[in-house]
C-alpha cells in the first residue's frame, strides 16, 4: 500500500484519520497550498474499480479552482500495486475536502451500498447468504437445463 511520490517530493507529515470528516478538520488546520494525499481504502478491489476512479477524475476536473499537484496530471489514482485503494491528491486552499468527498461518495458509494445488505443479513443469519446463492444457482441451472431436456424429447408428430 504505497503511493509512488514524484522523485522531487518527500512526505512532510503523515496523519492517520479514521473518517472522512477527520480529513476536512485536518485540511482546515494546514497552511494554504498544502498538498494533500488521501487514500480511500476499500475492502476489496471490485469489478469496475478503475472505471470508477476514472469517472471520479472526470468529475473532480469539473470543479473550478481545484488544482492537481504540479508533478501529477490527475486527482484520482488507483493503487499501482493492485491494492483496493483510490489515492486522491490535490492542492488545498481553500478547503476542498467536503466537495471532493461529496463527489467521491456518489461514485464509490454504490459498490459499498451493494454489499451492505448481504453483510447485514450475514450478521443476523449466518449462512443465509450462501443458501440464497445456492438457490439462485439452482434456479439458473434449471432455466438452462429445462429447454435442453424439452428439446431431447421425441416430438409426437413424427412417425415411428
Amino acid at each position: 500500500m504505497a503511493f509512488r511520490l514524484p522523485s522531487n517530493l518527500a512526505v512532510g507529515r503523515q496523519y492517520q484519520v479514521g473518517s472522512l470528516g477527520d480529513v476536512e478538520v485536518l485540511e482546515s488546520s494546514l497552511p494554504p497550498a498544502s498538498r494533500l494525499l488521501v487514500g480511500l481504502v476499500f475492502e476489496r478491489r471490485y469489478e469496475g474499480f478503475e472505471a470508477d476512479c476514472e469517472r471520479a477524475e472526470q468529475e473532480l476536473r469539473k470543479i473550478e479552482g481545484l488544482r492537481t499537484w504540479p508533478e501529477l496530471d490527475g486527482f484520482v489514482t488507483p493503487d499501482p500495486d493492485g491494492e483496493p485503494i483510490a489515492w486522491v491528491s490535490y492542492v488545498s486552499s481553500p478547503t476542498w475536502w467536503a466537495w471532493i468527498a461529496g463527489i467521491l461518495g456518489g461514485i464509490f458509494l454504490l459498490p459499498i451500498v451493494a454489499i451492505l445488505p448481504f453483510w447485514i443479513i450475514e450478521k443476523l443469519f449466518p449462512g443465509l447468504t450462501e443458501a440464497l446463492m445456492a438457490f439462485m444457482t439452482m434456479g439458473l441451472v434449471a432455466m438452462i437445463a429445462l429447454p435442453m431436456v424439452k428439446s431431447l424429447r421425441p416430438s409426437e408428430g413424427r412417425g415411428g
